[in-house]
């Protein structure tokens, strides 16, 4: 299953108008290629989020929780992939000095009830990858799980859909990624998508 540029644009735009609509901060980002002049848009959202401490058990490769937590900075990007057809998630995080969160902090923040499968298969599900328009190292969702989160969703280029495709894959991967979406995007106002 798979979703063309231009119905990943539609998507995007109408998720922005949703976003904009309750303050929620996603944004649309435009990069210029130098060489072609042809401009790509992507969704781009920044925000705080307050993280838990974590501490490694010296014995084996586990984490224990401290009652503190600090807050970092998470910016998220959802690109399309032409190469697989679908959204693609870049994020990264950081904390407020500016150094970066280590692969092993972001699999610590997966959400607990996919926790387990994430931890079976790390390296598929988040890694670490250059953002295909800056070349800054950027964490990512592993492709291959967002064509089967739309395989399951049912997505295609050729069908028409009461629901916005993106909003829902973005749904399904938010545990992933730390990102919180409000329960809004899940009963706006219905929409034919082509």
């Amino acid at each position: 299953m798979s979703m063309t540029y231009d119905q990943f644009m539609e998507y995007a735009l109408d998720f922005k108008n949703h976003s904009d609509s309750i303050d929620d901060g996603w944004n649309i980002h435009e990069y210029k290629n130098q060489m072609t002049g042809s401009i790509i848009k992507y969704l781009v959202k920044k925000e705080m989020q307050k993280m838990n401490k974590f501490l490694a058990n010296p014995h084996n490769s586990e984490f224990h929780l401290e009652e503190d937590s600090e807050t970092i900075i998470c910016e998220y990007h959802v690109l399309y992939n032409p190469s697989y057809s679908s959204p693609d998630m870049f994020f990264n995080m950081w904390f407020t000095n500016g150094k970066l969160l280590s692969i092993e902090h972001i699999w610590s923040r997966v959400h607990s009830f996919v926790k387990q499968q994430v931890n079976n298969d790390k390296w598929n599900a988040i890694t670490q990858k250059e953002h295909p328009l800056s070349g800054i190292p950027f964490f990512r969702v592993h492709p291959c799980k967002n064509t089967h989160i739309l395989d399951n969703l049912g997505v295609s280029s050729v069908k028409t859909f009461e629901f916005n495709p993106l909003t829902t894959w973005l749904s399904t991967i938010s545990s992933l990624v730390g990102l919180e979406m409000h329960l809004s995007y899940g009963h706006k106002n219905i929409v034919s998508y082509n």
